[in-house]
Formats: structure tokens, sequence, C-alpha cells
């Protein structure tokens, strides 16, 4: 399954952009979400169009607060493992996510909702019992932030430069994230 099939189309808004001018630039590409992020392009949340349609809110910023959880995939490679989706529908049941966020490069490239990986998934999946499996070099297939309000989830799929965990996408002064049992 490739990754890049289950993503659906997004337009990228800073958060201190005007609520009716992110619906504009969702409206104008056609797109499906909003990916909220900071001056520095560090992805806040994911806001689809009835979120956006919500009246009364000057900027994103209030908005995006108010994102549910926020979990970020990393994109590399594109092939997505059946135990890697069992692994990440495990997440989006657990957590309640509506969608995740895939990455490359450290930039949003994609939305996947829900229904894309419920679709997804292979007939026979594992019972959860079996041996961890993945990419060997990475050192835990999933990490969360709790210090974000709500958590942070990250599924780096390769492993980071130095080897350590990866830094809170959300808020850097949180630090390295903890591996997500």
């Amino acid at each position: 399954m490739r990754l890049s099939s289950l993503a659906r189309s997004h337009v990228v808004v800073r958060y201190d952009d005007e609520v009716p001018r992110a619906r504009a630039a969702v409206e104008r590409a056609d797109a499906e979400y909003a990916v909220v992020v900071t001056s520095d392009g560090v992805p806040l949340g994911v806001l689809g169009r009835p979120q956006l349609a919500a009246p009364g809110t000057a900027t994103l910023t209030a908005l995006a607060d108010r994102c549910p959880v926020l979990a970020v995939v990393g994109g590399e490679p594109d092939e997505l493992h059946p135990d890697e989706l069992v692994d990440l529908a495990d997440l989006v049941v657990r957590e309640g996510l509506a969608f995740v966020l895939v990455e490359r490069d450290g930039l949003p490239s994609g939305v996947v909702p829900r229904a894309a990986i419920e679709q997804a998934l292979p007939l026979d999946l594992p019972d959860g019992s079996a041996v961890r499996s993945g990419n060997p070099d990475v050192a835990a297939l999933r990490y969360v932030c709790r210090k974000c309000a709500p958590p942070t989830f990250h599924l780096p799929r390769a492993p980071e430069g130095d080897g350590r965990p990866p830094h809170c996408r959300r808020v850097f002064f949180h630090g390295a994230m903890e591996p997500d049992a």
C-alpha cells in the first residue's frame, strides 16, 4: 500500500491567517483539508472544511488550539507495509483520530483521513501478539509528546540522522518525544 495513495488534498495556512482567508484558500485549491502551521512551518493541526466553516473566529490561532490530536507520519518510504498500517490504525482507533498528517522532508505532503485507513486495512489483521516488526533501525514505531495538550504523535518510519528520538513537532521547547507503547 502506498501512503501517497491514501492521502487527500490539502493547503498549508499560517496560524495567524484569518479563517475566511483560509477557507478561501481551501476552496480555491479544491482541497479537503487545511494544515495549520506556525511561521516556522511547524504543524499545529489539521482542519477540515467543516471546522473552517465555524463562525466567530478571527484567526486560525484559536481554532488551531481546538484542533484534534495531531499525529504526524513520516512519508519516506512511500510504501506502507501491512504492519505499519495496523500500527497506524491502532493509533487512530486508540486516540479517536479523524486524520493523520503525512510529512516528507519536514513539510506537509498530505492528509490521510480515518476512512482511508479503514478501507486499506487487510482482512487478515494480526492479533497484536506478534513480535514487533517494521524498520529495525527505528528505535520505536511511535513517539508521543504528552506535554502537548492534546498530545502530539509522530510515526517516523525512518531513523533520525543521529539515532535520537524526534523532538516535539508542535512545540520545540517540549524537547524529545517519548516512545509510545
